[in-house]
């Protein structure tokens, strides 16, 4: 046994926990990084309360629910905004000023209760299985708020939920703004959801068709996600045999063997195509199996075959993956990406706008 180590010790006092963090930064040799989650398991730790026992009770619960990736940072800023409707640091900081431990134990019993009815409606109005496919993270912070509030919502509230979602997630309405923008919303889309009050034009507008055929889909991006969503309202099938898609599969994680480019970017390559390959535009839901038989295979070729094979499901199954239909005026044989890109914008913008209504597909 080591009887005569010494170690380095700094005592901070009278600090906020945002103040500690960056000194622990600048002295820590090791370059563990505390964030603000980690400082708040220490500053409300007791006997009697553990933060981060409590957190994972949270994040038991939401595994069930395929959201056990949520992390102790999201936790707390649902926990502050149950207490106070907003996720400021400084109200976040605020919740180590709870030393009741009733009072303790019942806001983590409220915020657990909403969350998990955040991500119910989540699931079920939207097909979001899994954290991976929330496009943002502020998405469920605001609904949990809503559900701490009122346990359960009417059609008409369920219908302001849809506007507000699809036009955030679609108009990537907080891929900037930080913890006040997202502050101010908790109040704003509450009132909206609840009251009725406002206009759901407010929180973001509906795209031009043609965005779809410029921006990029990448797993990153909130407008990706939001297009994904959108397929699996329609429960695709696979263009190449008519078969359901298992969306609970598809959209358990993202896999990008899941999706395939209507046009594959190994064709438009060898064809020296100017525009945007990987546009969202040029995505639809086919399984892995089915996307390797595609491969890159000539779009004027193997579309019009499938639609042969296909038969007389050809136009369902076409049009259950936003694709023009193959028995319409549009002709697949024959037209070019950029035909194909305008064709489809169309039909996602269409979809696009009666979802942001608050339509259910």
């Amino acid at each position: 046994m080591v009887s005569n180590y010494r170690l380095p010790v700094v005592t901070l006092k009278d600090l906020r926990v945002e103040e500690v963090c960056p000194i622990f930064e600048r002295i820590n040799s090791s370059g563990t990084r505390l964030s603000t989650y980690d400082l708040m398991v220490a500053a409300t730790w007791s006997q009697h309360f553990n933060l981060n026992d409590e957190a994972k009770v949270i994040r038991t619960a939401l595994t069930r629910k395929g959201f056990g990736d949520v992390d102790g940072d999201t936790i707390l800023k649902c926990l502050a905004a149950v207490k106070v409707g907003s996720v400021k640091n400084s109200d976040i900081t605020g919740l180590r000023d709870i030393r009741d431990k009733n009072t303790m134990d019942g806001l983590v019993a409220k915020t657990k209760e909403a969350m998990l009815k955040a991500v119910d409606l989540l699931t079920t109005e939207f097909k979001i299985l899994s954290w991976d496919f929330l496009p943002y993270e502020a998405l469920i912070v605001v609904l949990t708020r809503i559900f701490s509030v009122r346990t359960a919502l009417n059609s008409q509230q369920v219908k302001r939920v849809r506007q507000w979602f699809w036009r955030a997630a679609i108009s990537e309405r907080y891929r900037v703004g930080g913890e006040a923008f997202v502050s101010k919303d908790i109040a704003k889309v509450s009132d909206f959801v609840l009251n009725g009050a406002g206009t759901p034009e407010s929180f973001g507008d509906v795209p031009a068709d043609g965005t779809w055929a410029k921006a990029p889909f990448r797993a990153n991006n909130s407008k990706s996600r939001a297009f994904v969503l959108m397929l699996a309202q329609l429960q695709p099938r696979n263009i190449t045999n008519g078969t359901a898609i298992d969306v609970d599969v598809a959209l358990s994680a993202w896999n990008k063997r899941e999706f395939h480019h209507v046009h594959p970017r190994a064709y438009l390559e060898s064809i020296g195509e100017p525009l945007e390959h990987n546009a969202i535009a040029n995505i639809c839901m086919l399984a892995a199996s089915q996307n390797k038989l595609v491969s890159d295979s000539d779009p004027k070729q193997y579309l019009p075959t499938c639609a042969g094979a296909l038969g007389t499901q050809a136009e369902l199954v076409f049009e259950s993956n936003l694709l023009p239909s193959p028995l319409g005026s549009f002709q697949y044989s024959t037209a070019n990406y950029e035909m194909f890109l305008a064709a489809r914008c169309e039909l996602i913008g269409e979809l696009a706008r009666k979802l942001c209504n608050g339509n259910a597909q």
